[in-house]
C-alpha cells in the first residue's frame, strides 16, 4: 500500500513520525485528545497531516461517558498523544513502512509545448544537424 497524497503530505510523511502512526493501521489503539477525552478503536486510515479515521471506535469524554461509533474521524489538531502498543518494535515498524513506500518516482509524461518552445527546439535541432 503506497502512500498517496499531495507533495506537502508526502513531505510530512517522510520527515515526521506519521509513518510510525501509519504502521499502526488495522490495529486497536488509544488516542488522547486535547480536551482530556480519548478515543479507542481500530485505526482505519492516516493521511499526510495525521488526521485519523477509526472503525468501531469508542469515544470517552471528560465525564467518563462512553459513546460508540462505527466510523470516527479525528483531526490532527485535536490529537494530544497516540499510544503505541508496548509489543510493537518501533524502529522496525518505521523502517518497514518507509521501505514499502520507497518506490520509483512516477515518470513525467511530456507535456504540451508552446509554439515558442517548439520553434526553439526545432531551431536547436537544426543548429545541431548543421554541426
Amino acid at each position: 500500500m503506497n502512500f498517496e497524497g499531495t507533495n506537502r503530505e508526502k513531505f510530512f510523511y517522510h520527515n515526521t513520525l506519521i509513518c510510525l502512526i501509519r504502521s499502526l493501521q488495522g490495529k486497536n489503539i488509544t488516542v488522547d485528545l486535547r480536551n482530556d477525552s480519548y478515543v479507542c478503536g481500530q485505526l482505519a486510515t492516516v493521511d499526510g497531516f495525521m488526521n485519523l479515521s477509526f472503525n468501531k471506535a469508542v469515544y470517552c469524554d471528560t465525564k467518563q461517558n462512553e459513546f460508540s461509533f462505527d466510523n470516527l474521524f479525528v483531526q490532527a489538531r485535536n490529537i494530544r498523544y497516540v499510544h503505541i502498543p508496548e509489543t510493537m518494535p518501533i524502529l522496525e515498524s518505521i523502517k518497514n513502512e518507509l521501505k514499502i513506500n520507497k518506490g520509483k518516482k512516477p515518470v513525467q509524461k511530456p507535456g504540451f509545448k508552446s509554439r515558442k518552445a517548439a520553434k526553439a527546439l526545432q531551431q536547436h535541432m537544426k543548429t545541431v544537424a548543421e554541426l
